[in-house]
Formats: C-alpha cells, structure tokens, sequence
C-alpha cells in the first residue's frame, strides 16, 4: 500500500514507500502536461480507506492519518465532503475534520495531522509534492475513526460505540503509542469496524516521536 510517512524521525513510516508516492505524483503531473484527463466520479464509493495512522507515545505530536484513494476515479470533494469522524472513548462519531476543497487522483495519498507531521512531508518530499492538511488530532488509542464521502461510509478504524480501555490491540500491532501501516494486499475499507488492528495493520514503530 502507498503511504509518505515512511521516515518521520522513528515514526520510520506514516509513509511507507517515497518512491511509491514520488512515482504516483510524477505520473498525476505528466498526464496533466499531456492532456490526459482523469474521470470525476460524482461519487466513489468505498475508494477512501485508513492506509496508516501514527498515535504518539510521548506528548501531544505527532498525530495523524493518511488516506488512500484506492478506486479508479479521481475523487472530487467539492462534489462530494470528505469527513473524518471521532467517538471518544466509545460515544458516539461525530464529525472531526472536513475537505470541502481540492481533489486526490486514483492511486494517489494524503496526509491529516499536526504541523510537525506537515514539516516533515515539505523536508522530505518538497512543498505540495504530497497533499497535507493540518489538523491538531487528539485522538488516542481508544478512539474510533471512520471516512466518509458524500455520507457514505468509507472505512472504519477501532469500532465506534465500544470503549476498549486504553487500546485495540492483537498481535504486537495496538492503536496506542505507535505508527503503524495497511498490510500489502488491502484496498477495500472496512465499514463495520474491527476490535483487532493486526488484521489490517502492521507496526512500524513503537515510537512514533523518536525518543
């Protein structure tokens, strides 16, 4: 799976290939220069999926989602809201961050998080080269995330309306105090929510802030 947060000081991934999304941005660049269009879907339904997640282990940052657009459309938020929603310790989703603005081309990433998290994508890609926007997240391993577009349910992260203490968790991946990543092999969202992480996710560190 694509992901750009591959070296954050030890978070060593949110992205797990530059190359992967240097590869994707030069494609999206050199059919724009052609004159190839990309289709706008009115809507693309289950193409948003959680491709990695990165809860700090000390402090408040770094914080942060990046999302994958896996369907074939090049996805079009004025058309269609993106929403990012939170239960806290079990309640229930409500809206958390929202993309009213802009597009992400099949294939393509972004990134949601706190301004280190953006620092970082700039000094390691180059400004713009990898869509960031900026949100101080206060999630931790506790909260449930999920996706929507045009209110459709996109992917689910944890599962909303249960509290399950401190973290999910299920072998060595857990949703607190680490980075971690969409194993190979995953493209479609998972509406429903699981109580498991490993079952999507792998861990590429357990600390995110490099100490």
């Amino acid at each position: 799976p694509p992901t750009a947060l591959r070296a954050y000081p030890a978070m060593k991934t949110i992205f797990n290939s530059p190359q992967r999304v240097l590869t994707r941005t030069t494609a999206f660049i050199a059919a724009t220069i052609f004159g190839l269009s990309f289709g706008m879907s009115p809507l693309a339904h289950g193409a948003l999926i959680f491709s990695q997640y990165v809860e700090t282990n000390s402090g408040t940052t770094p914080k942060a989602i990046e999302i994958w657009n896996t369907g074939d459309e090049t996805i079009d938020f004025s058309l269609n809201t993106l929403v990012v929603l939170k239960g806290t310790n079990g309640g229930s989703l409500s809206s958390d961050f929202e993309l009213t603005t802009g597009t992400l081309a099949s294939g393509e990433v972004m990134v949601i998080g706190t301004s280190d998290v953006g620092t970082y994508l700039t000094d390691t890609f180059g400004a713009g080269v990898v869509q960031f926007y900026t949100k101080g997240f206060t999630f931790n391993g506790d909260d449930a995330l999920q996706i929507t577009l045009g209110g459709i349910v996109q992917d689910t992260f944890g599962l909303p309306g249960t509290d399950p203490g401190t973290s999910w968790d299920g072998d060595g991946v857990s949703t607190k105090n680490q980075n971690i990543q969409l194993k190979e092999g995953i493209t479609d969202g998972d509406t429903d929510g699981w109580t498991d992480p490993s079952t999507r996710f792998e861990t590429v560190s357990t600390s995110p802030t490099g100490t």
